[in-house]
């Protein structure tokens, strides 16, 4: 059973616009879609490669949150300055889904 009391991080969704295209790709801008009530799992640390570059690590950052409908990959989620993409959403819980997020590096 699920303890709502470990939503405990307040976070930022942010959903990309595109703004209209005037033959020179338009504008896109990360806009926020919703602020809630988060968790935040413990992060997870892999070994990849990445286009025949050799080895990586991949450092990926579970989160849980209240269930949406509106939520989707290559969302971004944004906590304290920090803003993490979304690339998996698990709905196999309908009241709390887990996001699966890679911290976006400027």
């Amino acid at each position: 059973m699920f303890n709502p009391a470990k939503l405990n991080k307040r976070v930022t969704l942010l959903q990309l616009t595109r703004g209209e295209d005037d033959g020179f790709g338009g504008t896109t801008t990360w806009t926020a879609a919703a602020t809630v009530w988060c968790e935040f799992l413990k992060a997870r640390v892999s070994p990849s490669i990445i286009a025949d570059d050799g080895a990586a690590i991949l450092i990926t950052q579970g989160m849980r949150v209240r269930a949406r409908s509106d939520i989707e990959k290559g969302w971004r989620v944004e906590y304290k300055g920090h803003q993490y993409e979304v690339y998996d959403v698990d709905r196999s819980d309908s009241e709390i889904y887990v996001l699966t997020t890679q911290e976006v590096r400027a």
